[in-house]
């Protein structure tokens, strides 16, 4: 069964039941199946908002069984250094206190929802936390990019 179905040209991407994606030729698909789930814009932003009052409570809270149950299993994260981490690696180094999030305020969220049933959200996180020791408050820009899998959103990049 399909969830989502975006169409170009001869090419047709599909959102399966499953969360993954796959790209069909037009001509290889017989019959399609289309989700009743229609949400509005509003909707969505709303949704994502609290994705990300989610993720920055889980952060503070070093919450990383809930950290891991937001993201993708195939995630990098990227530092302000620019120093990357493996999904694992940051879950890691949350959980042993190495990084600890001290508070967490957002500014400036814009969320953009794409045709390919994705959405990015961009924003100014502020944030104090204690990093390798380090203890100071940083204004970030971010953007994260999600997907809808299984009724809810999952952080990809």
């Amino acid at each position: 069964m399909l969830l989502v179905c975006a169409c170009e040209a001869q090419t047709m991407w599909v959102w399966m039941k499953d969360g993954s994606e796959r790209q069909f030729a037009v001509s290889e698909v017989d019959s399609v199946t289309f989700s009743k789930e229609r949400i509005s814009m509003e909707q969505r932003k709303k949704e994502i908002e609290q994705f990300l009052d989610n993720w920055n409570a889980a952060m503070i809270a070093a919450d990383t069984a809930r950290l891991g149950n937001m993201m993708d299993d195939g995630i990098i994260l990227r530092h302000i250094t620019g120093m990357t981490q493996t999904k694992r690696e940051w879950l890691e180094e949350v959980a042993s206190g190495s990084m600890k999030y001290h508070k967490i305020e957002k500014r400036d969220v814009v969320v953009t929802s794409n045709d390919n049933g994705s959405a990015s959200v961009s924003f100014t996180p502020v944030i104090t936390a204690t990093i390798w020791g380090s203890y100071g408050t940083w204004t970030l820009s971010g953007t994260m990019r999600l997907v809808k899998r299984s009724g809810r959103w999952i952080r990809v990049e």
